[in-house]
C-alpha cells in the first residue's frame, strides 16, 4: 500500500505546490492541503512531519510577500514624482521584499533539495544560448560596481546539453552574483560554456579576494555561511547550486586562492540522440 500510494501523493503535492492561487479562499484551500499532503507523506516514509516544517512556512509566506510587492509597485506608480520622502520609503519597502521573497524561495528550494522532491525536468538545451541571455540581466550590476562581466561560448555548432532550463539559469545566476559581489571594482566575472567529456562544462570565474583554504572544505555548507556572512542573507545560494547540480548527476568542482580570485565550474550531460 505504502509503495502504490506515495508517488501518487508526491505527485499531487508537487502539482499543489505550483499552482497558482488567485482567490483568497484559494489560497487557504491550498495551505490546508499541502500541510495535509506534507503530514501523509511523512508518515507514509517514517519521518517526523515537522521535516518539511520549513517548506510549508515557505509557502504560507509566498501569498502575503506577493501582495506586499503588488502593494509597493502600485504606489510607486501612484505617488507624485516630486514626492521624494514618500518614494524612498516605497522603494525601500520594494527591495526589502523583493529580497524577502528570493530568501523564502530559496529556503523553499533548498528544503525541497534535502528532501527529494524538487522537480527537475531535463530537455535538451542550448546551455550558451541561455545563458547569454540570463547574463544580460547582471550587466547593469556588475557596471555599478565597476566590473567587468565577460561571457565565452564555444564556436560553430550549439553546446546542447540534457538540464532543466530554469534550474540551469537559478544556479548559474548565484554563482555570477556571488562572484560580483565579492570582486572589488576594476575586476572581471567571467562566464564560460565549453565542450567538455562528450557533455558541456559551465563555470564562472571571477578575479576577486579569493576564497581562504580553510573555508574551502565547507563552501556548500548552509550553517557555516550563515554564519560567516548573516548580513549578506542565510547564505543558502552554494548550497542550492550543489544540490541542484547533484540532482543533474554532477559535482560542482571550486578552484581558489587568495588573492586569486575563484572559479566554480561543473558539468552537464550530453543531449540524447
Amino acid at each position: 500500500m505504502r509503495a502504490s500510494l506515495l508517488p501518487a501523493l508526491r505527485q499531487a503535492r508537487t502539482a499543489l505546490d505550483g499552482a497558482e492561487t488567485v482567490e483568497a479562499g484559494e489560497a487557504v484551500v491550498a495551505r490546508r492541503l499541502t500541510r495535509e499532503l506534507d503530514e501523509a507523506i511523512a508518515r507514509l516514509e517514517g519521518k517526523p512531519a515537522d521535516k518539511d516544517l520549513i517548506a510549508i512556512i515557505c509557502h504560507d509566506l509566498k501569498d502575503p510577500l506577493a501582495s506586499i510587492v503588488m502593494g509597493a509597485g502600485f504606489l510607486k506608480k501612484t505617488i507624485p514624482q516630486d514626492d521624494a520622502a514618500a518614494r524612498r520609503v516605497i522603494e525601500a519597502i520594494a527591495r526589502s521584499a523583493d529580497r524577502m521573497s528570493r530568501i523564502v524561495g530559496d529556503f523553499h528550494d533548498l528544503s525541497k533539495l534535502e528532501a527529494g522532491s524538487l522537480p527537475l525536468e531535463a530537455r535538451p538545451c542550448d546551455v550558451g544560448a541561455v545563458l547569454q541571455s540570463m547574463s544580460s540581466g547582471l550587466e547593469a550590476e556588475a557596471r555599478e560596481r565597476q566590473l567587468s562581466l565577460k561571457v565565452e561560448v564555444p564556436e560553430g555548432p550549439p553546446a546542447v546539453a540534457m538540464c532543466d532550463r530554469t534550474r540551469l539559469v537559478d544556479s548559474v545566476g548565484k554563482l555570477m552574483s556571488n562572484a560580483i559581489k565579492f570582486t572589488p571594482a576594476g575586476g572581471s566575472v567571467t562566464l564560460k560554456v565549453e565542450r567538455a567529456d562528450g557533455g558541456v562544462r559551465v563555470s564562472v570565474r571571477d578575479t576577486g579576494k579569493g576564497i581562504p583554504p580553510d573555508r574551502l572544505p565547507d563552501i556548500f555548507d548552509r550553517a557555516a555561511n550563515a554564519r560567516r556572512t548573516p548580513r549578506d542573507g542565510p547564505g543558502l545560494g552554494l548550497a542550492i547550486v550543489r544540490g541542484l547540480v547533484e540532482r543533474q548527476g554532477g559535482r560542482v568542482e571550486v578552484r581558489s586562492r587568495p588573492g586569486e580570485g575563484s572559479e566554480f565550474a561543473f558539468p552537464l550531460p550530453a543531449a540524447a540522440v
